[in-house]
């Protein structure tokens, strides 16, 4: 008998760190929206307003953090997310620590304050560590070799696999790393130990071919690509043609 399996996850990264990108994507049925406050410029108040949007639209809100700031996971489960991705989480130590972050007690230490339960319910407080997720980039080689330890944290979620910087931190270089063997090996080991522990196995995804090789992996989640990705590689595409076609119909 065929074993069922779950539909895989589908996220988009959100680079404009605007609410109308936010209802946009929402309204096109993405399951995950990452607002990407690592490498993006959003700010507390355009994320909060991106957070709720997200949610309004009916799509989950999920947020990505600067690099080893524990007291930005609080703050972005605070404004809304129902997510939170912290990148480069290298050792056990560091997924402790947003994991502490992360929940609330006895699991963790985040502070009860806020106005989620006007968004999300009066029960907010005593269902948040079950309905928020907090995902651990495991994208170092350091990471990979501590994975097994770092899935079995309690109040980490799941791990999201950025496999370019995994690449990088390896001596491989930015591109055409798809194919080497200790990288795929590395992948399939952080695969194996979010399952081996019960957690969620996510991963960035850059092309077609990419995402349904992940999926057919047995990954939960990908992403693919971001808003801002599409919005230029479909408006160079256009303004090429344009340009194609009017300069040959004058001539």
């Amino acid at each position: 008998m065929e074993q069922h399996r779950n539909p895989v996850i589908l996220g988009i990264w959100q680079q404009f760190p605007l609410p109308m990108i936010s209802r946009l994507l929402g309204l096109q049925g993405w399951d995950w929206v990452i607002l990407d406050m690592q490498h993006g410029s959003a700010n507390i108040e355009t994320a909060y307003e991106c957070m709720h949007t997200l949610h309004a639209a009916g799509t989950r809100p999920l947020l990505r953090t600067s690099v080893d700031v524990p007291s930005e996971v609080q703050r972005a489960l605070d404004l809304g997310a129902l997510g939170v991705i912290v990148p480069m989480v290298n050792d056990v130590d560091q997924a402790r620590a947003v994991a502490r972050a992360a929940k609330y007690p006895p699991l963790g230490c985040r502070s009860v304050g806020s106005d989620l339960p006007w968004h999300y319910g009066k029960d907010y407080y005593e269902t948040a560590n079950q309905r928020t997720l907090l995902l651990v980039q495991i994208e170092h080689i350091d990471a990979v070799n501590q994975v097994e330890q770092i899935m079995a944290v309690p109040g980490v979620d799941g791990c999201f696999i950025g496999p370019t910087d995994l690449a990088l931190s390896m001596g491989l270089p930015r591109t055409g790393y798809e194919d080497d063997e200790s990288h795929r090996a590395a992948i399939a080991r952080t695969l194996a130990a979010s399952h081996a522990h019960g957690k969620l196995a996510c991963c960035n995804t850059y092309s077609m071919s990419d995402a349904e090789t992940r999926a057919a992996a047995g990954f939960d989640g990908i992403t693919f690509m971001s808003e801002a990705d599409f919005f230029v590689g479909a408006g160079t595409s256009l303004l090429a043609k344009l340009r194609e076609r009017t300069i040959g119909e004058a001539s």
